[in-house]
Formats: C-alpha cells, structure tokens, sequence
C-alpha cells in the first residue's frame, strides 16, 4: 500500500457504504460476488488469468472473487482506511492507496480483467470521464472491463457539482458505452441485491470489450 498524504476529497465512512444492517449486507454481498462471478466465468472464457484489477476496491469484498479466476489481483483505492482494511485482510492481494482513481501506479494493458463496482457514480461528469479513460488503459488487449453502477439518469443526489463532494449519479448504459469507447457493450444484467432494500432499481452490471 503506498500512503500519499490525507485525501483532497470528503472522506466517505464505512457507515456510507454499509447502509443496511449486517443480515442484509451479508446477503448483499453474496448476491454481488455471485454477479461478478458470472460475468467473470463469461469473460474468462474457462482459461485462468495471468491479472485481474478492482478499481476503487475499497475494503476487498469482492477481491475474493478476482482471485478465483486471476493468479494476480491487484486492487486501487483512495480512502486510506479503507484500502489499509483491504491490505489486512487480502494478504494476496495488491493494494494500492491512490489520490485519486484518475491516475493509476499501473503499467499500460497490465490487466486481463479490470472491475469497477459502484465508483464511477459517485464521481462527478470530468472525474468519471478521467477514471474510465484509465480503465481502458489498464486494460490488456482482449481483455474485459466489467462495471455495475446506477443506470437511472433521474437517479441525483448530492454534491453533483463539486469533484471533492459526496454524490450520487446516474448515468444511462449509453452514457457508460460512450465513456468507454472504442470498447463495445458486450452484456449488461440488473444488479440484484437483498429484496429488503428500499429501491427496486439499484444499477446495472455492463460487460465491455472489444
């Protein structure tokens, strides 16, 4: 894990991400990994992969399941106290503290499969634009990029003008396609998770590739 100095943005806590109680994340999180699992079993083609990344991993709950199908697992995360809990508890894995997702410590096409799982919506229009160019730079030839965020436009919540802010915002799987072409829209799946939860339509999973 490499520090960098306290973070230039509004520091998100793990009360943020955990907006359930524990039952109910602990069915969310299965639910999630079973997600990207499927699509990762798509994109792997049954063939192991030399690497795999999470893009904004914050604690490493879905690390676990890049691990199954990549040898490395490389994971980025600006929060420090989240990515020094990723560093504890995924001893396998490659943890990096970044200032930001926008500017990775990565060689060019490093990865065979690169994952970004709720992060891009929370990022203002010019950051998220930044973050997904760096995506796709990371991304090995032939390989897959797989995102699951919020997909509803009316969806805004926030700090929506502010790149330090807290916010939430939609965008459309068009707007998603546009950000990361010249990569296509392979697949796209509802995000589920726990049927407790107040909103039925929390996002969707969108496979892209060439």
């Amino acid at each position: 894990m490499t520090p960098d100095g306290p973070p230039p943005f509004k520091a998100w806590t793990l009360r943020d991400v955990v907006d359930v109680d524990f039952p109910a994340f602990a069915l969310r999180t299965y639910l999630e990994q079973a997600g990207v699992r499927r699509f990762l079993a798509e994109a792997s083609g049954g063939r192991r992969l030399a690497a795999a990344a999470e893009v904004g991993c914050g604690y490493g709950r879905l690390l676990p399941v890049l691990s199954e199908f990549a040898d490395r697992v490389a994971g980025f995360e600006r929060q420090p106290e989240f990515a020094a809990e990723a560093t504890r508890l995924h001893p396998g894995a490659e943890i990096s503290r970044v200032a930001t997702l926008a500017r990775l410590p990565s060689r060019d096409a490093a990865f065979d499969f690169v994952l970004t799982f709720t992060v891009l919506q929370h990022l203002v229009d010019p950051v998220a634009g930044a973050v997904a160019a760096e995506i796709r730079r990371i991304r090995a030839p032939g390989g897959r990029v797989l995102i699951c965020e919020e997909t509803d436009p009316s969806h805004r919540w926030g700090e929506t003008g502010d790149p330090e802010g807290m916010c939430t915002v939609g965008r459309s799987a068009e707007t998603y396609a546009r950000l990361f072409a010249p990569l296509r829209l392979l697949a796209s799946a509802p995000r589920v998770i726990e049927p407790t939860y107040a909103r039925g339509d929390v996002g969707t999973y969108l496979l892209f590739g060439e």
